[in-house]
């Protein structure tokens, strides 16, 4: 037997491939790239292929045999499903189709984890103090939601029809080192590495920085997803999150001071989300039960972040 981890080259990816072991056999990953040699594990074996098509999917089932499967991958980015709604659907939705009728034909008593996303509470009908609940009914704003929303719906018929150990987890807003720059965070700290080496204006540009998130470090959801797989019950749901919130202003700021660095910020209209959620809040006590909580503070997970974003730059300028 064996653990399969989709999306194994993101940033999730590489850091539960980082705490796994292979305790309960061989590791895998299973995603549309092959990773760079830094983002490589020595004890992991990295297959590539479509999680649209369903033969290759079936193929990598068939191959790896996996008593637990860990399904990451996805088209994640809120802002990219307005720009690719029919992308997002596809692969979100029908993308874990293919899997976990894969897993069915092949494996059908393995643990499965879905990734789905806070992001499917929407705006908590208005309340702003809001802490959500996996009881709170899913209430979508984007498409990007709507896909993990379905994605639920769909793990929850496997597991109904077919009595598959199926259990989803909810990420609230999470940052950390190796995250893409198609993100936020990232993004600011990648422009502000661009400006100490004086590659441009000492100008930030960004989306709406004043709204707030229940923020959680990357490794800390890692670490998360690996307690609910050992422990959790099928049809389990659980909100992974730290129960601090803070402004998206408040941690650029935190990054302009690790940068040492006092810059302008100006609103770009191109990175603005049609109907942004002002505060998204989440309750982790049904996950901290289990004994997870978080341990990385966000002004470490930024120092993190930035120091490897400037790493990732230098390899960048090698390769260039």
């Amino acid at each position: 037997m064996s653990v399969l981890v989709t999306g194994g080259t993101g940033a999730l990816g590489y850091h539960l491939l980082s705490i796994l072991t292979a305790a309960k056999g061989e590791l895998h990953s299973f995603s549309d790239e092959s990773p760079y040699p830094w983002q490589r594990w020595n004890h992991v074996q990295y297959h590539t292929g479509n999680l649209l098509n369903y033969k290759e999917v079936l193929e990598v089932l068939r191959k790896t045999k996996p008593s637990e499967v860990y399904h990451l991958a996805s088209q994640s980015s809120v802002g990219m499903s307005y720009l690719k709604p029919y992308e997002t659907l596809s692969t979100n939705l029908l993308g874990t189709q293919n899997l976990l009728e894969a897993v069915r034909q092949v494996v059908p008593k393995t643990r499965v984890i879905l990734l789905s996303s806070a992001e499917i509470y929407g705006r908590g009908k208005g309340k702003l103090s809001t802490l959500h609940t996996e009881a709170d009914a899913p209430d979508p704003l984007t498409p990007y939601a709507t896909s993990k929303a379905c994605m639920e719906l769909l793990g929850n018929q496997f597991r109904n029809a077919h009595g598959m150990h199926v259990m989803t987890v909810r990420p609230f807003h999470f940052t950390g080192p190796n995250h893409s720059r198609r993100f936020a965070l990232p993004s600011i700290a990648f422009q502000l590495i661009q400006i100490k080496q004086n590659r441009g204006e000492p100008v930030i540009f960004t989306g709406n920085l004043d709204v707030t998130r229940d923020v959680v470090d990357v490794r800390d959801l890692a670490r998360a997803l690996v307690v609910i797989m050992n422990t959790a019950d099928p049809g389990e749901t659980f909100n992974i999150c730290s129960g601090q919130s803070y402004t998206f202003r408040e941690m650029t700021e935190q990054l302009f001071m690790i940068a040492g660095l006092d810059v302008e910020t100006r609103l770009d209209p191109s990175l603005e989300r049609i109907n942004d959620i002002p505060l998204l809040l989440g309750s982790g006590e049904k996950l901290m039960n289990l004994g997870w909580k978080p341990i990385i503070d966000i002004e470490d997970s930024l120092a993190d972040l930035y120091n490897e974003m400037e790493q990732r730059v230098k390899r960048e300028n090698i390769l260039d």
